[in-house]
């Protein structure tokens, strides 16, 4: 008999376990990553490298404009019936070879502008990347000491439908976003910390080259 109440109580046991109380807690993981100032501060890298990137191809541009005008002027030239055989054929020789500058020149910004496009693209790839670790850790560091058993991500949602993974939490779970958001900015530089009163885009997203 004593065998069997053993047994019973063991076969409860994992139930007794899974309906103990679990100290759980949610956060605003996209809040956090918005107002964290190394998200700002990237946001603002980026944009930077963006400006002098699209500079940099505008100026091939205006070089290939003018390149383009010199060629019509060539072309033109070498019907020109007032000039001797000699003088045409010289401006067709030198219309060709412009020719052949204007199309490599073209080649040139298209190459630049798809390579400066996936240079952006992989560094903010890897910022996001970097960004997300770091308040991740934070997040851990935090929630361990504070005997938070889960800590749950409110702002997720699923990849496939697009809809948020938590679709409802009570008030009396502990929000632990604005203390996350504390520790991640506590040694935020004076400059980036005034600038959280804004934030930004949920992810720093670029604006990409314009294609030519």
């Amino acid at each position: 008999m004593n065998k069997l109440l053993l047994a019973g109580l063991l076969a409860l046991a994992p139930v007794s376990l899974a309906s103990a109380d679990l100290k759980v807690a949610v956060v605003d993981l996209s809040k956090a990553f918005d107002q964290f100032y190394k998200t700002q501060d990237a946001q603002r890298r980026l944009k930077e490298k963006q400006d002098t990137y699209q500079k940099e191809i505008q100026d091939l541009v205006t070089d290939y404009q003018h390149m383009g005008e010199e060629a019509q002027t060539l072309e033109k030239e070498q019907n020109d019936p007032t000039l001797s055989a000699t003088a045409r054929e010289d401006k067709t020789t030198a219309f060709n070879v412009k020719k052949q500058d204007l199309q490599n020149l073209g080649n040139k910004i298209q190459e630049l502008t798809t390579e400066r496009k996936r240079e952006i693209q992989e560094e903010l790839i890897r910022r996001h990347t970097e960004i997300v670790e770091e308040i991740s850790k934070v997040i851990t560091d935090y929630s361990g000491p504070q005997g938070y058993d889960l800590v749950i991500d409110k702002s997720s949602q699923s990849t496939a439908s697009q809809i948020p993974i938590v679709l409802y939490n009570s008030s009396k779970l502990i929000d632990i976003t604005a203390d996350i958001i504390t520790l991640l900015n506590k040694s935020a530089p004076a400059a980036s910390g005034a600038a959280l009163s804004g934030s930004g885009s949920a992810t720093p997203t670029p604006a990409t080259p314009a294609d030519h």
